[in-house]
């Protein structure tokens, strides 16, 4: 049985349990900008800008996504789409990730769905979402759920990704 669901502070645990087994599977450490222990630890607080949603199949929590409300934390990747974005109510759609043994099941495409449909509730206009090139299945997901590719940066002076972007 799958069951798609916004995760609370009382899935704080397997949430910190799932980012760990994601962090020691990566096929390629260089697709993952992992979470602090600090935003682990404060995903779930009061106020968060987070909004998480996981995929749960047999009681497991096999995928999880979520989107980020607060600019500060997007705003090179929203730019990157244009200056005209400033203007519009944004998200950047991120965390994307499925344990190993789910993968190839659809099941990032259908958490994203709800995601789309929570935002679209909360009066986000836009998302946006970023990609390491080299990393087929992350792409084809964005691509799937109707998200355009803009342009390729360096995220953080760092992280090479594909920038996506969806009008909702």
């Amino acid at each position: 049985m799958i069951e798609i669901k916004r995760l609370d502070k009382s899935n704080q645990q397997d949430f910190i349990e799932f980012n760990r087994v994601i962090a020691n599977n990566l096929q390629n450490s260089k697709w993952f900008i992992p979470f602090s222990q600090e935003n682990l630890l404060h995903t779930f607080d009061e106020g968060s800008s987070l909004v998480v949603y996981g995929a749960f199949v047999d009681g497991v929590l096999a995928c999880i996504s979520l989107f980020d409300t607060n600019w500060a934390e997007f705003e090179e990747v929203a730019l990157a789409v244009g200056e005209t974005i400033k203007q519009k109510k944004g998200a950047e759609l991120g965390g994307c990730m499925v344990l190993p043994s789910f993968r190839g099941k659809n099941l990032m495409l259908e958490v994203n769905k709800a995601l789309i449909s929570v935002a679209k509730e909360m009066g986000i206009e836009y998302f946006v979402a970023t990609a390491h090139p080299d990393n087929v299945a992350s792409n084809r997901s964005l691509q799937k759920l109707g998200m355009e590719q803009k342009k390729t940066i360096i995220r953080s002076g760092e992280y090479l990704r594909n920038v996506y972007f969806l009008e909702l």
